[in-house]
């Protein structure tokens, strides 16, 4: 009986174990997904940002991206610190050691599709996804019901359920009432008054000196100024700072890359967006281009 005795206790115990093993094991790969918004451009590039927040115990987590392809793909946790990660086709691994939240942004152009003026968004996400449509996009096709739909600023925005969504849209094109200034001259006004003409001429040149002082007097933000405010920036991002401000406080990010060859381009893009949260720098979509410029 002692036997017995003994030997339900030492399997009990190993029970015990296993379970508090299993629930710390669970544990470190639990992590919540709040939102998960992706943004499209004119030109088909599609920006994603997913917002996630984490166990305090969690060492590294693994989720799906939208796309296989990913660019300028960002990891940051709730410190506005670089996270690493490992991507093995669309499987991303994040290194979170103990961090309670992780924001992940990336582009990709392989989520969108163009056949003649009809682009075509075909996704498949696992998350309650939320597309912005580009500006002036009429839908012409949606796979089935969005949750919501609402139109603000001429964006059209849905919240769409987890699953395979396929929407397709059109952009307006152009016409000559985009073009005020291109208007037909063939027959113009007679008579106009010289005087207002040259005080016209007058009012131009005033504003252009004007403009011209200014632009001497501040010519961008103060080098000085930005360190100062700053100490804790590196050696790297003082260096692309001052660059910048060489460049007359913009840049490309082709530039950067360029005048930093020796720095990979996931770094430097994280150490730009780093400024940007600093509040040092804007970044701004110019074409398929990302201009970097320092704030005022």
């Amino acid at each position: 009986m002692k036997i017995l005795n003994i030997t339900a206790i030492f399997l009990l115990v190993c029970f015990l174990m296993l379970m508090a093993n299993s629930a710390f094991i669970c544990g470190q790969a639990t992590f919540q997904v709040l939102s998960t918004t992706l943004t499209l451009y004119r030109d088909g590039l599609a920006h994603c940002k997913q917002q996630l927040t984490l166990e305090p115990w969690t060492a590294e987590i693994t989720l799906p991206l939208l796309s296989e392809s990913p660019q300028n793909l960002l990891l940051l946790d709730e410190n506005n610190t670089a996270v690493d990660y490992n991507l093995v086709a669309s499987n991303l691994t994040a290194y979170v050691l103990g961090a309670r939240s992780l924001l992940i942004e990336y582009d990709t152009m392989a989520l969108t599709t163009k056949e003649a003026e009809v682009w075509s968004l075909i996704t498949n996400c696992s998350y309650t996804l939320t597309v912005n449509l580009p500006l002036n996009s009429t839908v012409i096709y949606l796979s089935g019901s969005p949750l919501s739909i609402e139109t603000k600023d001429n964006t059209i925005t849905m919240t769409l359920s987890p699953g395979i969504w396929e929407i397709s849209y059109v952009l307006p094109l152009l016409t000559p009432d985009d073009f005020p200034y291109q208007k037909d001259d063939s027959n113009p006004p007679t008579g106009f008054p010289i005087v207002y003409v040259a005080a016209a001429a007058i009012i131009a040149s005033a504003a252009t000196i004007t403009a011209f002082l200014l632009y001497r007097k501040r010519k961008g933000p103060s080098l000085n100024k930005i360190l100062k405010n700053n100490p804790q920036l590196g050696k790297e991002d003082q260096e692309v700072i001052r660059y910048i401000k060489e460049k007359g406080g913009k840049a490309f990010e082709a530039e950067l890359r360029e005048q930093f060859p020796d720095m990979p381009r996931t770094s430097l893009w994280r150490l730009v967006r780093r400024l940007e949260r600093l509040e040092i720098v804007e970044v701004k979509k110019v074409g398929l281009e990302n201009q970097v410029e320092l704030k005022k």
